[in-house]
């Protein structure tokens, strides 16, 4: 193996240090002052997206803010509204039932006053027919006749009797 041989070493380690300064001359003055400078750049890039994130979360977060602010305001409007809503319609309910009951009671006196002069109607026709009834007995049972102011006022102390 050549490699090994004694020789070949100064001119392997010349060939070397000669490469190896080079690369190194190369990578130190060309290749890493750009490869820092892309690595500057994305750095730099990626800060300013960070700050651009962290303005637009600020900014989302103070509209989210304004916006629930917003539905609150808006909650408790439409819950007004429809307490104001519920309010009218218990009113005009109430307002309802009582011209309803009103109309009910007016028609219940009214029955009631039809049914009391029925009631008088009817016993005025029964206290009639109860003269004409005692006239017809009397007649028959002892046939004599009975005068009106005598039939009237024996209807009249039965009707009293029993009320």
């Amino acid at each position: 193996m050549p490699q090994l041989e004694f020789w070949h070493f100064l001119p392997q380690f010349f060939w070397l240090a000669v490469c190896f300064v080079t690369l190194y001359c190369v990578m130190a003055f060309v290749a890493l002052p750009r490869i820092g400078g892309v690595l500057a750049r994305r750095k730099e890039k990626i800060e300013a997206d960070l700050d651009a994130a962290g303005k637009a979360e600020a900014e989302a977060d103070a509209a989210m803010r304004a916006h629930e602010a917003s539905l609150v305001g808006a909650r408790e409007a439409a819950h007004a509204v429809l307490a104001e809503a519920a309010e009218a319609g218990a009113a005009a309910a109430e307002a309802r039932r009582r011209a309803l009951d009103a109309e009910v009671a007016g028609r219940i006196d009214e029955a009631r006053r039809a049914i009391d002069a029925a009631r008088a109607e009817a016993m005025d026709g029964l206290a009639g027919m109860a003269a004409e009834a005692a006239r017809a007995a009397t007649a028959k049972l002892i046939g004599a006749a009975v005068s009106d102011d005598d039939l009237a006022g024996a209807v009249a102390a039965a009707r009293e009797g029993r009320a």
